[in-house]
């Protein structure tokens, strides 16, 4: 009780990080019933780096231009580093949608690739010598800081799922079909690729706020996690999304309530939290496999 009423007295300071922790994990964890059906939970973190990508790049094209990004007032959006990074992103996400065309050449190898490509940018920019001062400032906007969110990253992060579900209210049935079986959608005349394309700048969108929100490893998890033990649990689509979106709900305010009062890594221990709800459903497999 002494450590909830701690938690309590401070929560002017842990508000806005919780409601931020909260969305993000409700948003993609929604969205990550739809990756994990598609077999492509990479996607998640090649978004995040590639949106990276675009945040370090918006830093490195003001520092060569002699312009901050933050500061200046003439081109407040030409060099705003969200902007950047959807754009990245959304371009990478349209990609992830090609075929590749080659039978030897999965659309895993692609999402793979542009993973390791855009790590390597990132790296690569962040340790170039004309954005050494803004270091520390791009470190943040990438990874984000789960413990002091602003507010107009709540509101983006709410704008982005406002898109996200108003979307998927409209093309819920397509989506779900391209997503579980795009061979039988194909066949019945489905447009799969523009489907898949909407779903993966959908995803794009969240990922490339979320991450400024949160960061990029509880973003990768909260796409994952909470999907893949719904579905473990379920095969229902009516139980697997609401049991998936109060997975991710709950290990972002588990996650953040346990941080707070043990005091450790806020991503990381969201992140633990929603591994345990992989138990149950593990445990239904291993005694499936026993039958």
């Amino acid at each position: 009780m002494t450590g909830f009423a701690e938690f309590w007295a401070g929560r002017e300071l842990w508000r806005e990080p919780l409601l931020a922790g909260v969305l993000a994990g409700g948003l993609l964890s929604y969205l990550g019933v739809f990756v994990v059906l598609r077999r492509m939970v990479f996607v998640s973190a090649a978004l995040s780096e590639i949106s990276g990508v675009g945040v370090a790049t918006a830093f490195y094209v003001g520092a060569v231009a002699g312009i901050d990004p933050h500061t200046h007032r003439a081109i407040p959006l030409l060099l705003e580093p969200v902007w950047f990074s959807l754009v990245f992103a959304c371009a990478a996400a349209a990609l992830f949608s090609l075929r590749p065309g080659h039978r030897k050449l999965a659309p895993e190898t692609i999402v793979g690739l542009g993973y390791i490509v855009a790590s390597a940018l990132v790296l690569a920019i962040l340790n170039s010598p004309r954005i050494a001062q803004e270091a520390h400032a791009v470190g943040d906007i990438l990874f984000g800081n789960a413990v002091t969110v602003p507010r107009a990253q709540i509101y983006a992060l709410a704008g982005a799922g406002s898109v996200a579900v108003l979307a998927h209210v409209l093309f819920f049935k397509e989506l779900l079909f391209v997503s579980y079986d795009p061979e039988t959608a194909m066949v019945q005349g489905v447009g799969v690729f523009r489907y898949e394309t909407l779903l993966n700048v959908i995803v794009a969108v969240v990922i490339s706020v979320a991450t400024r929100a949160v960061g990029a490893l509880p973003v990768f998890a909260f796409t994952v996690l909470p999907a893949a033990a719904a579905l473990m649990l379920t095969e229902n689509m009516r139980s697997t999304i609401p049991l998936s979106i109060a997975f991710g709900v709950v290990s972002a305010a588990v996650g953040y309530y346990v941080s707070w009062i043990e005091q450790l890594p806020t991503g990381a221990t969201m992140v633990v939290v929603a591994s345990v709800f992989l138990l149950p459903g593990l445990a239904r497999l291993a005694k499936r496999s026993t039958v």
